[in-house]
């Protein structure tokens, strides 16, 4: 559940960068499915993965398909002057995250921003879950809990982040990182031709 909403949060975000709103200026999301599994083999930039139930299929890297990793942090990572994105429910204007995400430097401002989202008390930035992306002023806590002051371009949150709160580490990567044996997550466009052609790549566990 968690590689999911990991994967949809990020996808979103990357997918706002100006290279995909050049080509896809309508909506970059629209058409994408996701897929999970582990690489089988790797030929060039296609590559066949066993998904849930033993279930196997063949995917191709796009040539703009964005490629990331994930590993565990804490909330000792969430320093100030980090870019982040963090789920969050909540109501009058108190938001409790669900999961914090770090982004590298080569990704600031990326999906920057804040806005709702059909769910009930949840809030959401480009894409399909609860997120607040922006840059980490201050963090400050007691117990075991921060409460970050999270800026973006034309506003701010404050968000309570727990020591339940799901937080991880982002690394921009390349068509390397695809290997046999290691576990993808992603999301995939397939093209008139059948061809199943992948936009973006979560490597790892």
């Amino acid at each position: 559940m968690r590689t999911n909403i990991l994967l949809l949060s990020a996808c979103a975000a990357l997918l706002a960068l100006p290279s995909f709103a050049q080509t896809r200026s309508a909506n970059p999301m629209r058409g994408m499915k996701p897929f999970s599994g582990t690489v089988d083999t790797v030929d060039g930039k296609d590559f066949k993965i066993t998904g849930p139930g033993g279930t196997t299929a063949t995917y191709r890297l796009a040539d703009s398909a964005r490629i990331m990793a994930s590993q565990a942090a804490t909330i000792a990572d969430l320093t100030a002057g980090k870019f982040v994105g963090c789920t969050a429910v909540g109501t009058h204007g108190r938001l409790r995250a669900t999961e914090c995400h770090i982004f590298p430097e080569s990704m600031r401002g990326v999906g920057e921003g804040h806005s709702p989202m059909n769910r009930p008390n949840t809030t959401m930035t480009n894409g399909n879950i609860t997120m607040t992306n922006g840059n980490v002023q201050t963090a400050s806590g007691a117990g075991g809990s921060v409460t970050l002051r999270v800026s973006y371009k034309g506003g701010a949150q404050t968000i309570e982040v727990s020591p339940r709160t799901h937080i991880t580490m982002i690394e921009a990567g390349d068509a390397s990182w695809l290997k046999p044996g290691v576990r993808v997550a992603g999301m995939a466009r397939t093209e008139s031709d059948g061809t199943v052609l992948v936009q973006f790549l979560n490597v790892g566990p």
